[in-house]
């Protein structure tokens, strides 16, 4: 099976999270990805089995995030207000505040411009 768009997992919501922007930055990361793809497949196109988590709560989050190339565990009820951010297993920052959305989708960019790319070099850091 040939994989030609990144997957995003998030989780479906339950009484543990406090809203719906998990599900929201789960729409905008996939938007993002979609948007991204055309001109990734040319130059990093192992993006397309790139795994993105994106989940609600401290329950299951971290571990579907460490599962992911690259997640987000954003905060449930009675949570502080932060989002740790997993690549590759290990937790590398935690995000927080207004810009928490526009800074995870660079980290996944930042995440692909490290991958290998077309020419089997890998990306400088």
């Amino acid at each position: 099976i040939r994989p030609f768009l990144p997957q995003v997992t998030a989780c479906p919501g339950c009484g543990r999270t406090t809203s719906s922007y998990f599900q929201e930055l789960s729409q905008q990361v996939e938007r993002f990805l979609a948007q991204r793809m055309p001109e990734w497949k040319k130059t990093h196109p192992q993006a397309a089995s790139l795994q993105v988590a994106v989940m609600g709560c401290v329950v299951n989050g971290p571990g579907e995030s460490r599962a992911a190339h690259i997640g987000i565990s954003l905060p449930g009820t009675g949570e502080a207000p932060r989002a740790p951010v997993y690549e590759d297993g290990e937790q590398v920052c935690t995000l927080e505040g207004e810009t928490l959305a526009q800074e995870f989708l660079q980290r996944i960019e930042a995440y692909v411009e490290r991958m290998p790319s077309r020419s089997g070099a890998r990306s400088p850091r």
